[in-house]
């Protein structure tokens, strides 16, 4: 029975037969070499990724592919009156990342489109040509809430180091709003 994931395999240590000489042209011997150092590559691997690497996830796959998911969120806030239009801020990405959706709750029902636009820190700052957003930004109707993941026509790659900015198109009623991309990183 393994040890592993509980702990890092220790193998024990073995010896060539009195008078076998390593030869690693021979198919058809066993030598301890050869074990060894399969048990060297067991041994680095178990290391490299620590004692329980599944974490409380399933398996190791499950959890790598959680690790890779992360959400870039911007406020809006009114200070207590409705939000007006014009670029609200910005935000640096220290990450490359796919967007594959994004989401606005609002304090209150009301609507909203907010444009989002992205350069590099060399452009800054981004400007309406660098919209991301193509015609489908985030927005929502007469509620308080919306998602999209279909993204259509958007820009979807974030490059580390990208500057995004957050600029209301327009707005009824809402005071305060929050933008969350769902993202996922990418190599």
């Amino acid at each position: 029975m393994a040890d592993y994931p509980d702990s890092v395999y220790s193998p024990r240590t073995r010896v060539n037969k009195t008078g076998v000489v390593y030869d690693e042209t021979k198919e058809d011997v066993l030598f301890k070499e050869d074990i060894d150092l399969g048990d060297d590559e067991t041994v680095a691997i178990e290391t490299e990724l620590g004692t329980l690497p599944k974490g409380v996830f399933a398996d190791v796959k499950t959890r790598l592919i959680a690790n890779g998911q992360r959400a870039i969120i911007f406020i809006i806030d009114g200070g207590g009156a409705a939000i007006t239009t014009g670029e609200k801020g910005h935000l640096e990405i220290p990450f490359k990342c796919e967007i594959q959706q994004v989401e606005l709750l609002g304090d209150q029902s009301g609507s909203i489109v907010i444009d989002i636009w992205k350069d590099t820190y060399g452009a800054f700052p981004p400007i309406d040509a660098d919209s991301i957003t193509d015609s489908a930004p985030p927005t929502i109707t007469t509620a308080q809430k919306s998602q999209d993941s279909t993204l259509t026509g958007w820009t979807k790659t974030i490059n580390a180091g990208d500057i995004l900015a957050f600029n209301v198109d327009s707005v009824t009623d809402i005071e305060r709003v929050t933008l969350i991309l769902k993202v996922k990183n990418v190599a």
